[in-house]
Formats: structure tokens, C-alpha cells, sequence
């Protein structure tokens, strides 16, 4: 069956009522957090040799019957045990079905991980149907999401964050929840180990600006500067290596707050404000190695086609998301129209209107 999140945190709550899982999706941090959950759920916080058992899709290779044995394997010293299978394809799902149809009652939780092999995979349609097996999707988190998770991790080291701290965090995170996690530690780690039993110390935003440095953001840079300068080429150069990064669906949103960004210049500049005065008044503020490329830009664009780039990002947004399994070639095309959208406004120069 299908789980949403509040059928998967039942069942991790009672994880007696179901005996395989299923984590996948482009987050793969969040697949391997959530398998984490799952093993913790039976075994707690220890590691009993003895009641968990990892295996990889080559460990089943040739052995059709291993993964059945393992499941119905009775723990020495007793207790329910747990089979984590990671970087699972379509390759073993009929070893899997076998396996699970064969599953005695109340024998081992078998958790499996696998990468983004998309809601009609054959290994995520046995879950589906499979009597007491379930499948969880993990999406990569958004903004939304991404502030209550950065607060929390931080309070529970110690620290709390101001608000445009956590912005400008929510702006960058997020690619992967394991990424996430790993840069918030570096983060904390930068800052020293909280003293007991002061004050909380808070995370600023010149904290936030100097420690993190997530990759994600950086191919983000460089892709939707390419497509705001009209460069077709680098456009092209850039959006393989980014998509190793960043979700397409996030490209596209992330293309759409930088516009947003711009028509607030280009609106300010076009009232007579200078540019200093009128980047100076994004919030977030705009980071020091974007500033030159911010101000050719907005030279370069006026509020009305600032408005069509945005059109034809939601444009894109809703296609991909209806159309799931093309979102990447979505996502490129659309990038390349506010490119051509750029290099027509460079022809015309047009001042901002």
C-alpha cells in the first residue's frame, strides 16, 4: 500500500503491523533516514548483531532463496529482527515479491532503499500490492518544510536561529535531507559547543553566510545566471551537472524567486533609486559575489518581461508536475525559452519599464 506521512509515522509507532517497507525517491538522504527510523522502530537504540541482517542487490544474485531465509530467521537471543536492503532496483523486485509472499507472520521488518525509479517502477508497484508491505516517496523538501526542519535540528543542538538566518538557509538546503542535516552539523560545529545552562545561542545570518557553502546552491547560481545573461551555451553546460544537485521542479522555483528578486531592483531603479540602494533592500540580502551579476541583469531586463520569464516558470511548473517522468526536459526548455527571452532583450535594449 501507499503510505503519506501520517500512515508511515503510525506505522513506525507500531511497526508489529506491517512486516516490509519500501523508501525511494529523488531525496535519498531522506530514503536512508526514514529506513533508519524503521530499523530503530524494532531493534531501539542498540545494535544487535544478531537481529539485523544488511544485504545489497548482488547479495541476492543466484540465490533466489537468501532474502526468503533471512526474513524467516528466528534471533538467537530472540526478538523480532530486521533485513535493510539499500540501492534496490527493478532488477531483484521478483526476488522481492517471492520473498514477501512467503513471509511467515510476525517475522523480520524488511526495509528496503532505493533511488528515484519513479512511482511506476516495477519494484514500487509489489510494495503497492503486496499484503502487508507498504512504500513511502521522498520528495526533496521545499521552503516550507525546510524552515521547521533547520529550526529543530538546531534547537536540538543547542542553538536557535534568526529569521533571515533560517531564510537564507531554506534557500539553500534542501537537495538532500541527509546534505541538510550534514551542513546544519557543520554549521554547529563552526559555532563551538553550546555552554550548559546558558542562553541559547543564536545562528545570524553572517554565521549562516560564512559556514554554508552547500553545492547545491552554487550549481543553482550558475544555471539560472545562465539563463537570466542569455547564455544558451552555458545554459547547456550547466544544466546536467545541476540536476545532480537539485531537482528540476526546484530548478524552476528557484528560477522564479530569483525574478522576483530582480522585478524588486528593476522596480526600485526604474523610481530613480540607484542600484545600491535598491539591492541593498532584498531580503534575504543579496550575497557579495552575486551583486555584479545582479546589476548587469538588471540593466539588461524590464518589470514587463520580468513578468513573462515568471509566466512561463509557473507555466513549467504545472507541466511538471502533471507530467512527473519529462519534468527534466520540462524544466530545460523552459530555462532556454527565458534565455532566447534574454538574448531578444539585449538586441532591443529596452530600459526597464
Amino acid at each position: 500500500m501507499k503510505l503519506d506521512k501520517a500512515k508511515l509515522d503510525r506505522v513506525l509507532k507500531s511497526p508489529d503491523s506491517i512486516g516490509a517497507l519500501l523508501f525511494y525517491g529523488p531525496d535519498e538522504g531522506l530514503a536512508h533516514e526514514y529506513a533508519g527510523l524503521a530499523q530503530k522502530a524494532v531493534l531501539g537504540a542498540g545494535d544487535d548483531p544478531f537481529r539485523l541482517a544488511e544485504l545489497t542487490p548482488d547479495d541476492l544474485k543466484g540465490d533466489g532463496a537468501r532474502l526468503a531465509d533471512e526474513l524467516n530467521a528466528i534471533s538467537m537471543l530472540g526478538g523480532r529482527r530486521v533485513v535493510r536492503i539499500a540501492q534496490a532496483s527493478n532488477m531483484i523486485a521478483e526476488q522481492i515479491e517471492t520473498a514477501i509472499a512467503g513471509q511467515v507472520p510476525g517475522s523480520a521488518l524488511l526495509v528496503v532503499e532505493a533511488g528515484d525509479i519513479g512511482s511506476k517502477a516495477e519494484l514500487v508497484k509489489v510494495f503497492e500490492s503486496a499484503d502487508g508491505a507498504g512504500v513511502f516517496a521522498c520528495y526533496r523538501d521545499n521552503e516550507a518544510q525546510l524552515g521547521p526542519l533547520i529550526a529543530a535540528h538546531l534547537k536540538a543542538g543547542g542553538y536557535a536561529i534568526a529569521r533571515d538566518a533560517l531564510n537564507y538557509l531554506a534557500e539553500r538546503l534542501g537537495g538532500d535531507r541527509g546534505v541538510t542535516r550534514s551542513e546544519l552539523d557543520k554549521l554547529m560545529l563552526y559555532l563551538g559547543e553550546p555552554q550548559d545552562g546558558a542562553k541559547a545561542r543564536e545562528v545570524t545570518l553572517n554565521d549562516a553566510m560564512t559556514c554554508i557553502g552547500d553545492r547545491a546552491a552554487f550549481a543553482l547560481d550558475d544555471l539560472i545566471g545562465a539563463a537570466v545573461d542569455g547564455d544558451t551555451a552555458g545554459l547547456d553546460r550547466q544544466y546536467t551537472r545541476s540536476l545532480a544537485e537539485v531537482e528540476a521542479i526546484q530548478v524552476l522555483r528557484s528560477a522564479a524567486r530569483h525574478f522576483q528578486r530582480l522585478h524588486q531592483v528593476v522596480a526600485r531603479m526604474a523610481a530613480g533609486e540607484p542600484f545600491e540602494a535598491a539591492a541593498n533592500a532584498l531580503r534575504p540580502p543579496l550575497f557579495w559575489t552575486q551583486r555584479d551579476r545582479m546589476q548587469r541583469q538588471a540593466r539588461q531586463w524590464s518589470t514587463s518581461r520580468i513578468g513573462r520569464a515568471l509566466e512561463r516558470l509557473i507555466e513549467a511548473e504545472a507541466q511538471a508536475m502533471r507530467a512527473y517522468a519529462i519534468k527534466d526536459e520540462i524544466a530545460q526548455r523552459a530555462l532556454m525559452d527565458i534565455a532566447t527571452l534574454a538574448r531578444a532583450g539585449q538586441a532591443r535594449r529596452s530600459p526597464a519599464s
